[in-house]
């Protein structure tokens, strides 16, 4: 087996498709095209020629980076795929970072582990693997209440 990794090759189409494969949310076409858009790297891994995992980096390119949408489909779990795109992340990450960077990630349950081995702390948040999550819809605009303005005297 030859895992292969290309960098900034993630099209949307592919992150939907793998996202889906392995049960993860939804996303509409043109929300994983503009999502893509705002990152800052982004990692195929490809096994024999097939698309076999992904990877995406999202941050302000200095101090902060979260690594996210880390995804492996189902037939290549467990054979290296995963560390292959966490590597290539963090080796590329290590290329525009300044010292003391922060790299952090929400792990799927179950998962943390994997990242534990890679040198990640576990942060504790029982139901969503480590760290803080809220999940937002949008809302419309016409829908929010006016600031409260207050009017010297």
């Amino acid at each position: 087996m030859c895992i292969s990794i290309q960098h900034d090759a993630l099209t949307a189409e592919l992150y939907v498709s793998v996202r889906d494969a392995v049960g993860f949310y939804h996303y509409d076409i043109e929300d994983a095209r503009m999502a893509l858009a705002g990152g800052l790297y982004s990692v195929v891994a490809y096994v024999d020629g097939q698309a076999a995992g992904i990877g995406r980096v999202v941050g302000d390119g200095r101090i902060a980076f979260f690594i996210k949408d880390l995804v492996v489909l189902p037939q290549y779990q467990g054979a290296g795929v995963g560390t292959a795109v966490l590597n290539a992340l963090i080796a590329r990450i290590r290329e525009h970072c300044c010292a003391h960077a922060y790299v952090g990630l929400m792990a799927t349950p179950g998962k943390e582990t994997f990242y534990e081995e890679h040198g990640f702390l576990r942060r504790p948040a029982p139901g969503y693997g480590s760290g803080l999550v809220q999940f937002v819809d949008p809302i419309s605009l016409s829908t929010v209440e006016p600031a409260a303005t207050s009017e010297a005297k």
